[in-house]
C-alpha cells in the first residue's frame, strides 16, 4: 500500500530540515525529499548566523567555526570605522555540518529522509498531492517548497517567484590576509562592488571566505576586489574557484496556493541589505508550521500564511531595496564624505548603537539614511 504523509518538504537545507523537525514534533508524519546525495557539501554561503538565532532556534553549535564581536568598514581609499560589540554577536557555521546536523535533527524526530530523489512534477486530486521522482512516487496531503534558488516547481504549481535577483560570488583562501580572527572585514568600492559591499570573514582561524554582493557578475567583481582591494596575486588563487550564485532579491506575491507553500529563499525571505537567508527562513518556517498544523487538523485557509510573514518582513526588505537603489547613484567621494561625517561626530555614534541589531536592520538604516540625508542630497 502506498504511504500518504501529512507533509512533504521538498529541500532537505537548513530551512526545510528545520520545518520538517517542527512538523513531526507536533505528531505530523513527514518526509524530505531532496535531489542531492551529499547535503550541505559545496553550498555557496558566507554561513553568518546570530547568536540570537542560535538562542532562539536552539541551533547546533557543533558547526560553530569562529566567533564574531566586531566588524570594521573600510572606505573606497582607505578610511576604517570599527564597532566593537562587547560580547559575541554572531558565529561562522561549516554549512555542510550544519545542515547535516538539522536534517538529523528532523530524522530523529520521525521525519522519513529521501535523497538523490529529484521531483519533477506534483499533481493534486481531492485529499493528497502526488509528487513524481524519475523511479517513485510520494504521496502527502500539504507539500512546502524549501528549494532555495531552485524555482523550477514554483511555475507548475502556480507560485510566485522573485522580482530579481542579486549575483553573489565567493571563494575560501588561506589566512595570508591579516585579519583578526573574530572581525568581519566589509569593503566598500565602485571599482570592485558599485553599489554594494565585498567583505572578507574568518573561519576556523586557518582561513577566510571572501566575497561580494552585487547587481551582476559578481565573480568577476570579486576578481578585482582579490587583485585591486586586496593585493592578492594571481598566482594565490584559481579564478575556477570564484564560484557564483544567484541570490533572490525581493520578497515573492504568491507563496501559497492550496495546500502547498513556500519557504526561505524558495519564497524570498531572504535579507536585501546582506543576502542573508538563514535567520529569515527560520522564522518564517515557525510561521509556516503554525499555519499548517492548524489547516491539516481543522480545513482551515493557508493563505494568511503569506500575510503573516509579508508583514513580519516587510519593512526590512522594503529598506534593503531602497537602500540599493539609492548605493547605485553613490559615488566613491560621496562614501568618504560619509565616512568622514561619522568619524566627526562621535556623539552620533552613540545614538546609533542602541539601533544595532544584526538581524534586523530597518531601524538602523532608516536612522543612517535620515542623518546622511544632505550629504546624500548634495
Amino acid at each position: 500500500m502506498k504511504k500518504k504523509y501529512d507533509v512533504a518538504v521538498i529541500g532537505a537545507g537548513p530551512i526545510g530540515s528545520y520545518t520538517a523537525y517542527q512538523l513531526c514534533d507536533k505528531g505530523f508524519a513527514v518526509c524530505v525529499l531532496d535531489e542531492k546525495v551529499n547535503i550541505g557539501a559545496d553550498v555557496i554561503c558566507t554561513g553568518i548566523i546570530s547568536k540570537e538565532a542560535f538562542k532562539r532556534y536552539d541551533l547546533p553549535t557543533k558547526s560553530i567555526l569562529s566567533r564574531i564581536d566586531s566588524f570594521v568598514f573600510i572606505s573606497p581609499y582607505g578610511q576604517r570605522l570599527e564597532y566593537i560589540n562587547p560580547n559575541v554577536f554572531a558565529y561562522i557555521v561549516k554549512r555542510e555540518s550544519f545542515d547535516k546536523s538539522l536534517l538529523d535533527l528532523a530524522k530523529k524526530c520521525g521525519a522519513d529522509i529521501y535523497l538523490g530523489q529529484q521531483v519533477m512534477k506534483i499533481e493534486g486530486s481531492t485529499d493528497y498531492y502526488t509528487l513524481f521522482c524519475p523511479r517513485k512516487k510520494y504521496y502527502a496531503r500539504a507539500v512546502i517548497l524549501a528549494t532555495g534558488v531552485n524555482y523550477r516547481l514554483h511555475k507548475t504549481v502556480g507560485l510566485g517567484t522573485p522580482p530579481g535577483f542579486l549575483s553573489g560570488s565567493q571563494i575560501e583562501l588561506s589566512s595570508s590576509i591579516p585579519n583578526q580572527p573574530s572581525r568581519i572585514e566589509i569593503h566598500i568600492g565602485r571599482s570592485f562592488a558599485p553599489g554594494s559591499f565585498g567583505w572578507v570573514v574568518p573561519t576556523d582561524g586557518h582561513s577566510s571566505k571572501i566575497g561580494l554582493i552585487i547587481d551582476k557578475d559578481a565573480a568577476l567583481g570579486l576578481e578585482h576586489m582579490l587583485k585591486d582591494r586586496l593585493h592578492i596575486p594571481l598566482s594565490d588563487f584559481d579564478r575556477a574557484r570564484l564560484r557564483q550564485k544567484p541570490i533572490a532579491f525581493g520578497l515573492v506575491r504568491k507563496s501559497v496556493k492550496d495546500y502547498i507553500l513556500a519557504v526561505g529563499e524558495a519564497a524570498g525571505q531572504v535579507k536585501t541589505t546582506t543576502g542573508g537567508g538563514i535567520f529569515y527562513g527560520l522564522l518564517c518556517s515557525e510561521i509556516a508550521v503554525d499555519r499548517l498544523a492548524r489547516t491539516l487538523k481543522s480545513g482551515s485557509d493557508l493563505r494568511d500564511y503569506e500575510l503573516t510573514w509579508h508583514s513580519a518582513l516587510v519593512s526590512e526588505l522594503e529598506i534593503g531595496l531602497q537602500l540599493r537603489k539609492a548605493a547605485r547613484n553613490i559615488d566613491d567621494p560621496t562614501v568618504e564624505r560619509l565616512f568622514s561625517f561619522v568619524k566627526n561626530n562621535r556623539f552620533w555614534i552613540e545614538l546609533l548603537r542602541p539601533r544595532i541589531n544584526f538581524d534586523f536592520h530597518s531601524n538602523l538604516l532608516y536612522f543612517c539614511l535620515k542623518s546622511f540625508e544632505a550629504i546624500l542630497k548634495r
